[in-house]
């Protein structure tokens, strides 16, 4: 008992140490630590990571303005009507001669189409621009002279009104230029020394608006200058028409792919493709564990299931116990019915046994002594004498 009660205090002044050590360490860790609030900037999230112009939007909608991003070339695309205007801001890699066209009839009914081009320096091989080709116009970058080059000043966007003009930072080196072919109408032009960053022309009922760049209207530089103020102007610059209009853009115009035209065109075959697939795979994947029997059971006998429990202690080697267990059941059996029994000799037992069952001497001798068993059958032979032993009794 004393024993017991100093391992007990024994831990008590373990744990108390403990607890101190730890306290003690905590003191020091917060007297040495000095909590500190840092803002870190991880860019755009959300949308506005995969959408560099939902700043620009949502400045149309706050001024009142209808604007919505589209995808085009698709089922799902949104129906141009005359009157509306699209910007589309990339290259138009997508846009062949077929969709070209359809882009120029809209806009010839009465549709704005703001775009920009592919410097014409670093065009690829196979990718033209079928609508700039039809007018005549380019995009191609320029280098500047000494005096120019020291100015680094937003363009002055003078479009209606000399009195009033919006201030641009267009790119320097990029400017429009124009072949001999070119023959349509100019509404208004943007230039700054000779140098043309903006142009709208008249076709049709409506109007093409060409930029030598559309990064001015991006996340990052909308809120430069007058950007936005200059995207609100060319939004509503659109012709007089009594039906609301609304400004759509564009953001990804890549080539449709062949997985997704064959969705769009053959959705039944790809469907059909994809459940044979599935069939097959089923059909060769290998299965893991064993497969689940869908037949009833059947209900077995008893004689079944003893024949079982047979042969399964004989493959064991448990016959001599099986034996030794029967005989000891008979010679039991037998002394109660006769008390004489345990004073017989062993042929005194085997001639009485005769007497009883009728069964050959040399059949009982081998099922009461014998204890060399070779084969299954014998030692099933020997139990089934036994058994009509213990009968005649």
């Amino acid at each position: 008992m004393p024993q017991a009660n100093n391992k007990n205090y024994s831990n008590i002044i373990m744990y108390s140490l403990l607890a101190l050590l730890v306290f003690g360490l905590a003191i020091w860790l917060y007297s040495i630590l000095e909590y500190r609030m840092i803002k870190e900037d991880k860019g755009y999230q959300g949308e506005a990571a995969t959408n560099p112009y939902l700043a620009a939007e949502f400045f149309l909608h706050r001024m009142g303005q209808k604007a919505e991003r589209i995808n085009l070339f698709t089922n799902k695309q949104t129906q141009l009507m005359p009157g509306d205007t699209l910007m589309v801001p990339n290259t138009r890699l997508a846009f062949d001669t077929r969709r070209s066209d359809e882009m120029l009839e809209w806009v010839e009914q009465g549709g704005h189409l703001i775009i920009t081009a592919r410097v014409d320096a670093e065009s690829e091989v196979g990718h033209r621009d079928y609508i700039l080709e039809s007018l005549g116009l380019f995009i191609e970058r320029q280098s500047l002279n000494d005096e120019l080059s020291q100015e680094n000043e937003p363009v002055n966007t003078e479009i209606y009104d000399e009195n009033e003009f919006w201030q641009v930072d267009f790119d320097d080196y990029l400017v429009i230029s124009n072949t001999s072919e070119f023959k349509s109408e100019i509404i208004w032009a943007i230039k700054d020394s000779d140098r043309n960053h903006g142009l709208q022309i008249k076709f049709g009922s409506g109007r093409i608006t060409l930029l030598s760049e559309m990064r001015i209207f991006m996340n990052d530089y909308i809120d430069n200058y007058d950007h936005a103020a200059f995207l609100l102007t060319l939004a509503n610059d659109q012709l007089i028409s009594g039906d609301e209009s609304v400004f759509y853009y564009t953001v990804y115009d890549d080539r449709i792919s062949i997985f997704q035209w064959l969705w769009e065109n053959t959705r039944a075959l790809v469907l059909s493709t994809a459940l044979l697939i599935f069939i097959w795979l089923w059909k060769v994947v290998p299965r893991f564990g064993p497969l689940i029997n869908v037949h009833k059971p059947i209900r077995r006998q008893f004689i079944d299931h003893l024949n079982a429990s047979g042969n399964y202690h004989w493959r064991q080697g448990h016959y001599h116990c099986l034996l030794t267990e029967v005989r000891k059941q008979l010679s039991h059996r037998g002394k109660i019915k006769y008390p004489e029994w345990s004073n017989k000799s062993k042929q005194d037992q085997i001639s009485h046994f005769v007497e009883l069952s009728q069964l050959e001497s040399s059949a009982i001798e081998k099922a009461l002594f014998n204890t060399e068993v070779e084969r299954v059958n014998d030692f099933i032979n020997m139990i089934k004498v036994l058994e009509k032993l213990r009968k005649s009794l």
